[in-house]
């Protein structure tokens, strides 16, 4: 029983802890470098070469799209590995799926309602 106990808090503190790493690395400027679909990865074009997305330790964000800038607030769901942006003026909600992290990348997935799903390729901007 003592053992089983060990193992489950044990368990908890290490699913605790990568979803704390998770989100500290989301915390960054990131520096969008491409759109992946149907597993080809398109170089951003001149409307798109400027785009950029800022995620705050506070929970807000600021995204710079195809030159259309907008603010809100993010929800990172570990257990669900999404990421919902809910827009500041709209409070409308969009998720995206988180499907890879590392502290230079970041590529998050959007779904259409149409089912085609799209992969946004960012890189960290380095101070």
């Amino acid at each position: 029983m003592k053992f089983t106990f060990t193992f489950i808090t044990i368990f908890l503190l290490v699913a605790t802890t990568k979803a704390q790493d998770t989100k500290a690395m989301l915390q960054q400027r990131w520096s969008f470098i491409g759109i992946e679909e149907f597993s080809v990865l398109h170089r951003p074009d001149s409307a798109r070469a400027n785009d950029w997305l800022q995620l705050n330790e506070d929970g807000t964000y600021e995204w710079n799209q195809s030159g259309k800038q907008t603010s809100g607030t993010w929800k990172m769901n570990e257990t669900a590995r999404t990421i919902v942006f809910t827009d500041g003026k709209t409070k409308k909600s969009i998720t995206y799926n988180l499907k890879g992290i590392s502290a230079s990348d970041l590529t998050i997935e959007y779904q259409s309602p149409d089912l085609v799903r799209t992969r946004y390729r960012y890189q960290s901007v380095k101070k």
